[in-house]
């Protein structure tokens, strides 16, 4: 699923947008896309605070209470990575638009070729990468984290799982190890050992028969059981990464 917000305080503009996206939609059959719309900045800010962000962001600029780039500019400060296409009529915003990291500042009025077009680059960027993260939801809202920076995670109470990241922040989401080892498990880095712990073998920096320290200086405890099979995986995997 990709989730599109777009944002204009001009019902007409914003009826307009909507139906290319949806004709856009129409002709990419092979994209999930949700689009979900919204009349005023602020009202968009809000969402994203309570729900979480957005995958795509298509504002105008110049729109009542804050213009689109300073939206844009909060959305950056929550720590939200979504793509930012601006369609708005001047120019004059260019260089803040390229501060937030927007991928495409079109102005108005656009056409439809030039709108998808963006939407190619955009869409194109995110297939790449959604090999390369996971989108959970946690108790802060919707996350995109990438496979690359988790270290390992274990089970905790009630079904919760603790994500130990590489900058040693841990994330606490509601699902069982099995579903999240699903969602990695297209990165072949990754390894349950036991029923309650999922391993990136690329920071295990030392095994033993019952504990494992990675890179970040810490370690965890695992079941004796699981050692073979652990020892195994993480030969093969430094073999294989030597070569």
């Amino acid at each position: 699923m990709i989730r599109v917000a777009l944002c204009d305080d001009d019902l007409l503009q914003l009826n307009h947008a909507q139906s290319v996206l949806n004709r856009y939609k129409q002709d990419h059959l092979h994209y999930e896309i949700a689009i979900t719309t919204f009349s005023a900045p602020l009202e968009l800010l809000s969402y994203v605070e309570k729900n979480g962000g957005f995958d795509l962001y298509l504002m105008d600029v110049y729109m009542m209470g804050i213009l689109g780039t300073e939206a844009a500019q909060q959305l950056r400060q929550m720590g939200d990575k979504g793509e930012i296409i601006f369609l708005t009529s001047s120019r004059e915003h260019a260089i803040d638009a390229f501060e937030v990291d927007a991928v495409h500042y079109l102005t108005k009025p656009y056409t439809e070729s030039s709108l998808f077009t963006a939407l190619d680059k955009v869409f194109d960027k995110l297939r790449i990468e959604r090999r390369h993260f996971i989108t959970l939801k946690t108790a802060e809202g919707r996350m995109r984290l990438f496979t690359r920076d988790v270290v390992f995670i274990e089970s905790g109470k009630n079904n919760y799982q603790v994500i130990h990241v590489i900058n040693k922040d841990k994330i606490e989401v509601r699902m069982t190890s099995i579903e999240l080892f699903e969602l990695l498990s297209t990165n072949r880095f990754f390894m349950r050992c036991g029923v309650s712990i999922i391993l990136n073998l690329k920071y295990v920096r030392q095994i033993t028969k019952d504990t494992i320290t990675f890179d970040t200086g810490e370690h965890i405890n695992y079941p004796y059981r699981a050692y073979p099979k652990l020892k195994e995986a993480f030969l093969s995997f430094q073999v294989n990464t030597e070569r």
